[in-house]
């Protein structure tokens, strides 16, 4: 079989049509088009990671309490984590009364301008067991048997979410007698 001729109009077209094509060659691609830009926003801030700093501090006012009385700080806990991230912090304190279980689990996310902070808290006591006079005389003077616990409970349980543009927050929390004070401080790591 023959092929049919190929007319020039039909050439000239075909090479214009083509060099056509080639000069509208796509632009150079831009920082924002980088799949490291956010999907959720255009803050660049939200590309770096958040410097997270929890503590809970027993500020129970006491009896009898000189002025200048130091909180009693249980030891901070500092991490680097990224967007989203879950960071869990416990306590155990002995308390006149017992001991109680804190669990703090902190959520920090970036936020336009500011850092929101996602927190829960959980509170557990467990209440000593009730002794004789006898038995709590000899335990006081370090000759008898240590005080037994019963079994823990849970007495507070609280959650929020809030935002933060100073990078700290504060809340306080009062377990019967007790009043902790939990301190949370995330900040952007850049800057």
């Amino acid at each position: 079989m023959r092929r049919a001729p190929t007319s020039t109009f039909r050439r000239i077209s075909a090479a214009v049509l083509g060099l056509a094509a080639v000069s509208f060659a796509p632009l150079p691609s831009l920082a924002a088009d980088s799949l490291a830009t956010p999907m959720t926003g255009q803050n660049a801030r939200e590309l770096w990671p958040l410097d997270v700093t929890v503590e809970i501090v027993d500020v129970t006012p006491t009896r009898n309490a000189k002025k200048g009385r130091m909180p009693r700080v249980m030891r901070p806990q500092s991490v680097t984590v990224r967007d989203g991230h879950r960071l869990k912090y416990s306590a155990v304190l002995l308390t006149p009364s017992g001991r109680h279980r804190l669990d703090l689990a902190v959520v920090p996310r970036h936020h336009p301008g500011a850092v929101e902070v996602e927190w829960d808290l959980e509170v557990a006591e467990a209440p000593y067991q009730t002794v004789d006079v006898g038995d709590y005389l000899l335990h006081r003077l370090g000759v008898g048997p240590t005080l037994k616990l019963d079994d823990e409970a849970l007495v507070v349980a609280r959650a929020d979410i809030e935002t933060t543009t100073e990078g700290r927050l504060r809340r306080r929390v009062r377990v019967g007698a007790q009043v902790y004070e939990i301190r949370i401080r995330a900040e952007v790591s850049r800057g």
